[in-house]
């Protein structure tokens, strides 16, 4: 009896949750069907647009004099006397005097000479005499025959005319000795260093001091890619900068040559550079010295009818993203010339007016719809834009 107690109770709890399920199910609420909407991304774009673009060239070097000369003693003596601007930073002019060696004997010698040339002279003179008087001698007493050259003394002519050309040449030396006791600036310099003073006895050879010039030359080094958008034929202008205590220095300069071979380490070329000094007194003036570093950039090639693109506007080294006038995104490969830091310069592989993405499209998919940005500023994508679909 207990048993089917038990039975009957338990499908009367079956059946009141199968009932209770059904309730519940006619009972539910429906949901609110929405449409399906689609997120398209805004983009900024730039108008394509061919121009003519000036290729900017970057590079650095050491600023080194134009010409730098160890000063030698052409002749032997005595210093006895110092210029006294005679000190490492001074600066000469050309043909000023640094120091001069001991005079006498070089006056001595120089007066000797004189001497010898003119006793040579006068023998010259004499010899003319002689071998005018010869030769009347023989045409008067040698019954017509032919005079040898001894009898005319033509050879002693010929040996004093020697003798005096002689002495002149030493003349001349003794002269030009005496001159070179007066050291001289060869060009306009700078004193580098000092290696004799006064009293000091210097022989020929003997180094007094080295020099440079004060025309500035830098060696710039450039890439092989970045050479060949440099026309040595023409006159390619360099601006070089240095910053000192918060202050950006600008000067100005030119190319002057090549150095004519490639390194082999960093695969480079060597440019050489003049630069102009600036007004003395001026900042620039006082800071352009041997040895400082300065930037440098150069004015290549003039490439025509190109376009300038945004860097950020290339997905890899050459796609960037069109878009069409239906709206619809193209990646599209191009041309490119040149890489610049912030910007591409492209040949080919676009048209006048086109738009170019130059925001970035996460997940880009050639063809995908795109909203074009009113604002050329906003960037990224805008939660708001949406269109309603199926």
């Amino acid at each position: 009896m207990k048993n089917w107690v038990k039975i009957v109770l338990s499908v009367c709890i079956v059946l009141a949750g199968v009932g209770i399920s059904w309730v519940l199910v006619k009972t539910k609420p429906k949901a609110a069907q929405k449409p399906r909407s689609i997120q398209l991304p805004f983009v900024d774009v730039t108008k394509a647009s061919r121009t003519d673009y000036a290729v900017r060239i970057a590079s650095q070097g050491e600023v080194i004099p134009g010409r730098r000369t160890s000063l030698a003693a052409e002749v032997s003596g005595k210093v006895v006397w110092v210029s006294p601007k005679f000190e490492v930073g001074e600066r000469f002019e050309e043909d000023e005097i640094l120091i001069e060696i001991d005079r006498s004997d070089y006056e001595a010698a120089e007066i000797l000479a004189a001497s010898e040339l003119a006793t040579a002279a006068l023998n010259l003179e004499k010899e003319h005499a002689l071998s005018a008087q010869a030769k009347r001698d023989w045409e008067a007493l040698g019954g017509g025959g032919k005079a040898s050259e001894l009898v005319l003394r033509k050879p002693q002519l010929s040996s004093a005319i020697k003798r005096v050309d002689a002495a002149q040449a030493a003349l001349d030396k003794a002269k030009r000795d005496l001159l070179r006791t007066k050291v001289r600036a060869p060009y306009s310099c700078q004193l580098k260093a000092t290696f004799t003073d006064k009293g000091s006895l210097l022989v020929s050879g003997a180094l007094i001091a080295d020099l440079f010039s004060r025309d500035f030359e830098l060696r710039l080094p450039v890439s092989l890619e970045d050479f060949r958008f440099i026309d040595m034929t023409s006159k390619v202008e360099v601006t070089f900068m240095a910053g000192f205590g918060g202050e950006e220095v600008t000067w100005k300069g030119s190319l002057l040559r090549t150095e004519g071979q490639v390194d082999r380490g960093s695969q480079s070329v060597f440019l050489v550079a003049g630069i102009e000094p600036g007004k003395p007194g001026t900042t620039a003036a006082k800071f352009l010295v041997p040895g400082i570093f300065l930037r440098a950039e150069l004015t290549g090639r003039l490439l025509t009818s190109v376009y300038r693109i945004p860097r950020r506007a290339f997905y890899g080294k050459d796609r960037i993203l069109v878009v069409n006038a239906d709206r619809t995104a193209e990646l599209r490969s191009v041309t490119v010339i040149r890489t610049e830091r912030d910007e591409v310069v492209v040949s080919k592989g676009i048209d006048e007016g086109e738009l170019v993405a130059i925001s970035p499209v996460p997940n880009v998919i050639d063809g995908m719809s795109v909203k074009v940005n009113a604002d050329s500023g906003t960037k990224g994508l805008d939660d708001g834009a949406a269109v309603s679909g199926d």
